[in-house]
């Protein structure tokens, strides 16, 4: 694991090294006082650095805003998505009856269901974080469901009746059999959906901001410096990439821990 992090600083190192190859690539390149404009659009490392020290109790306003949601729409996800995809494809009925409802649903992009939201609940101050948590699990739930229902389905029939034979109730097969065998899918899985919802939050943040504006989140943040605060945006751009990638370490670290078995051959190689 300590590997892994010091393979995740190296990259965020080389990314900073490239971001301000580009920024100073663009300062020889447009010399001329008009083009000053160009210049602007990919200011270096250290002046959005700058920037985010200097507006740090506001970005960290909106950073908390932004995890609130993204991490409440997560866990909501993984508790309706992990009983139901292990269920959907462990049971005979449920996946023969249910997989097709699923299917119907899954291809349609749940952006078009926003508008929806937005006058299901009458946004206001007491229900804007509630819609827009309810769009973010909309669209990390399904993409949850599938993969977990898959890897349920997988899981070959010789282990579930080894359980069995061996005493083990039918009702725990799910969290004896079903569920440690779907593990690493489900892993996979949230790294995906993670990204996903990350979308999912930035969508529904750049829309409005009515209940608590300082708490907008980062796409609020975004949608507000617009055009004339470029240093603004990027600085909410890194603070996102920065939760994006310690909530993809987090997911790495419990991978390792509850997974334990899948790296062992791993760590002897190495």
């Amino acid at each position: 694991m300590i590997k892994n992090l010091l393979g995740y600083l190296l990259s965020v190192i080389l990314l900073l090294l490239i971001w301000q190859g580009v920024s100073s690539l663009l300062v020889y390149a447009y010399q001329d006082p008009q083009d000053a404009r160009i210049v602007r659009l990919v200011p270096s490392p250290l002046t959005v650095l700058a920037f985010m020290i200097n507006h740090w109790e506001e970005l960290g306003k909106h950073l908390l805003g932004t995890s609130f949601r993204l991490i409440t729409s997560i866990i909501l996800s993984l508790a309706l998505a992990i009983p139901l995809g292990l269920y959907i494809g462990h049971a005979n009925w449920a996946r023969r009856y249910l997989t097709p409802f699923v299917y119907s649903i899954y291809p349609i992009p749940k952006v078009v269901f926003w508008p929806v939201i937005f006058l299901l609940f009458q946004i206001g101050q007491a229900t804007e974080d509630i819609a827009k948590i309810t769009f973010i699990v909309l669209v990390v739930f399904f993409q949850l469901l599938v993969s977990i229902r898959d890897a349920a389905e997988n899981i070959p029939k010789e282990y579930v009746v080894t359980a069995l034979a061996a005493g083990v109730k039918p009702f725990r097969i799910y969290t004896n059999v079903i569920l440690p065998g779907s593990l690493p899918a489900i892993f996979s899985s949230l790294r995906v959906s993670l990204g996903l919802g990350i979308f999912a939050v930035y969508v529904s943040e750049t829309t409005f901001a009515f209940g608590t504006p300082e708490y907008g989140g980062l796409g609020w943040f975004i949608f507000k410096s617009g055009i004339l605060n470029i240093n603004g945006d990027y600085a909410a751009i890194v603070a996102i990439a920065a939760l994006g990638l310690t909530l993809y370490v987090l997911i790495e670290f419990l991978e390792h821990w509850l997974c334990r078995w899948k790296y062992v051959g791993h760590e002897i190689q190495r």
